[in-house]
């Protein structure tokens, strides 16, 4: 055979070599490619249905969904709906689902969403112990009692402070929800139902029996118990009672606080040294003994203890501080010694 002949077959089977390991490559891809995914179709809320509204064809769509995401409970078939209400609202493109949906013929439910352990308590309101109607279910309330003076009653004056703390609301007159696009129509509430514990249901039926009772708004993100005090009328005229712009704004924890000129004083006068006792030394001069006092610090003799009187109880002279003749005196050389006197007791 050829030398060209041979090239041309070694470059015709390397071809079909590679052209052959290409192909298998590809039907191995295509064998592990998963099939595509199985589906299953369930109704779905086409738009927002609220709480009791009762459910029809048009308010849903039966769709096809991943079977292994379809939520337990769903509903695939309409007449599992018919004559059935949602007990909550459900938002538009949600599932219909057996737990949200109340029995067929059920009106209303809403005694069965009372949490586990806790009571519901309805108390009497008007515009002002509700917040002017700017209440609605799940905002979240203090609970506060004012009792009037009452002396054959034990109460010497009038008083007012929080019972209870951090409540939920759970109704407002008849209704349990919140609209869902929140545009309700604001009114005055005759009645509030309040989610409480057994205790606290007691505590607040005892507060309405023995004064007024009323709802103060609380941030719902705000669960922090406080140690609230009681105010009597003796406590309007006190101290307090300030608010400020910053503290609104959440910013008085990040504000630095002033030094208290006061409490300052008090620590630097706590750390003063207490103050040294002269230096005392004894002069004798002839028959007489006297003391002269000197500075702890400075080493000079104290001027006002020049003419005390010594330990004796005499009385020195004050000697004449200078002669006839201008000249001064011995006592007086001796006194400006003291003055000038150089010895540094520090």
């Amino acid at each position: 055979m050829r030398p060209k002949s041979l090239v041309l077959l070694i470059l015709a089977l390397g071809c079909g070599l590679v052209a052959s390991i290409g192909i298998s490559q590809v039907l191995d891809r295509n064998a592990r490619q998963p099939s595509a995914a199985e589906t299953t179709p369930i109704y779905v809320a086409l738009h927002n249905i609220n709480l009791g509204d009762p459910i029809d064809a048009a308010m849903v769509s039966l769709q096809e969904w991943p079977k292994d995401k379809v939520p337990p409970g769903a509903i695939a078939q309409l007449d599992e709906l018919e004559g059935r209400r949602p007990r909550t609202t459900i938002i538009q493109g949600e599932p219909l689902l057996e737990g949200k949906l109340l029995a067929p013929g059920q009106l209303a439910d809403p005694i069965t969403s009372i949490p586990k352990g806790f009571r519901l308590k309805t108390i009497s309101v008007d515009a002002e112990k509700s917040a002017a109607g700017l209440l609605s279910p799940g905002d979240r309330v203090d609970v506060e009692l004012f009792v009037k003076r009452d002396e054959r009653n034990g109460i010497d004056t009038a008083k007012t402070k929080v019972i209870l703390q951090n409540i939920r609301v759970f109704a407002v007159d008849q209704t349990v929800q919140r609209s869902p696009d929140g545009g309700e129509e604001r009114t005055i509430a005759k009645t509030i139902s309040l989610i409480l514990t057994p205790e606290q249901a007691s505590k607040l039926t005892l507060a309405e029996n023995l004064g007024h009772v009323s709802l103060i708004p609380r941030n719902p993100n705000d669960e922090d118990s406080v140690d609230m005090p009681e105010y009597s009328t003796d406590d309007l005229l006190s101290s307090g009672g300030k608010s400020s712009r910053e503290k609104e704004q959440g910013r008085d924890e990040a504000a630095p606080k002033p030094k208290d000129d006061s409490s300052l004083l008090s620590a630097i006068q706590q750390h003063v040294p207490p103050a040294k006792p002269p230096f005392v030394m004894e002069i004798v001069e002839a028959q007489d003994v006297r003391e002269v006092k000197f500075d702890p610090d400075t080493g000079k003799p104290l001027r006002d203890e020049l003419s005390a009187p010594s330990s004796h109880g005499t009385m020195p002279p004050m000697p004449p501080t200078s002669t006839s003749t201008g000249e001064p005196t011995s006592d007086a050389k001796a006194k400006e010694l003291l003055d000038n006197f150089p010895v540094n007791f520090n």
